[in-house]
């Protein structure tokens, strides 16, 4: 989500995903509802198996599924489900112990979508995070590097990491690293706090890109548009009227992610918009800032800072 609340996306030609994605694992965050679901849709379109992850109750997953196959036409059993509550680290971690534990062939994993997110939440995580930070940023960031082992080209091309990003990491006062600060409550979509958390996003995919082979994994950072779906759901009703009158459907404001993951020739760690490359925060040229996040980061996760991948 971000700023400008009207979409410019309808004002261009639209791209439409045409590579078949068949023998493609996918998982997709917040996959049940809103820009999550339109991308699980689009995935499962192209062929792809689409495991949909979330916190929410399992039925609201299962009716997803059922939707999914009866708007697509794909087989049920291309499509499945499992819990994570990015709220929490301990079950990032349960969801990457739950992964390993599945059948080899069952392991291998084309793209992560790190689609969840919120726009403010009160209060601090279990973990003691202020929850903008946690769920948008720090969550993902455990997530993807416990995911790292299993993801795998296929046919010549490069597994994908897509991490949904905002507009709105323009308008920070830089990348937060006070871990103080991190750890005190924050006041929701129009204070600093979310575009802190997808301003860390941007920096995570950067430094991310930086430690990857391209030629085995690659990692995008995109903005989906201001978009009429439930993660407005905290606004007055007025506002949520508001919103909807003037921005983009869920399915539109998926393209972007749908791009990042199946087209080819990208620039690994840029930033999308429009299914197109955009021009990112200047707050990201500070090498000393998006390293000190990324060592904070590992210290925060417990993961090694010099080696991506677990042991």
């Amino acid at each position: 989500m971000g700023f400008p609340p009207i979409s410019s996306a309808a004002q261009k030609p639209q791209w439409v995903p045409r590579n078949e994605q068949t023998s493609r694992r996918f998982i997709v965050t917040g996959a049940n509802r809103g820009i999550g679901f339109a991308t699980a849709t689009g995935l499962a379109a192209l062929g792809a198996h689409v495991v949909l992850a979330g916190h929410e109750a399992s039925e609201s997953f299962s009716e997803a599924m059922d939707r999914i196959a009866m708007e697509t036409g794909c087989a049920r059993d291309n499509l499945s489900y499992m819990p994570l509550d990015l709220r929490s680290l301990d079950s990032v971690r349960q969801f990457a112990r739950s992964w390993q534990q599945q059948p080899e062939a069952e392991r291998a994993l084309f793209g992560l979508i790190n689609n969840a997110g919120i726009a403010g939440m009160p209060g601090v995580s279990p973990d003691g995070f202020e929850m903008c930070f946690q769920v948008n940023y720090l969550s993902m960031f455990l997530l993807t590097r416990l995911m790292l082992p299993y993801l795998h080209p296929v046919d010549g091309e490069p597994a994908r990491i897509v991490c949904v990003s905002s507009s709105a990491h323009l308008f920070t006062l830089g990348i937060p690293t006070d871990e103080k600060y991190l750890r005190q409550p924050g006041a929701g979509f129009f204070s600093l706090r979310y575009g802190e958390s997808k301003l860390c996003v941007n920096s995570f995919v950067r430094q991310l890109a930086k430690r990857l082979d391209s030629a085995q994994v690659q990692a995008f950072a995109v903005h989906p548009g201001s978009t009429a779906s439930g993660f407005w759901h905290s606004f007055p009703a007025w506002a949520q009227r508001c919103i909807a009158s003037v921005a983009q459907d869920p399915s539109a404001a998926a393209r972007t992610s749908l791009y990042c993951a199946t087209e080819s020739k990208l620039l690994s760690g840029g930033y999308y918009a429009g299914c197109e490359q955009a021009n990112a925060s200047f707050w990201l040229g500070s090498a000393e800032k998006t390293e000190q996040l990324w060592l904070k980061s590992c210290a925060w996760t417990g993961t090694s800072p010099n080696s991506i991948l677990p042991k």
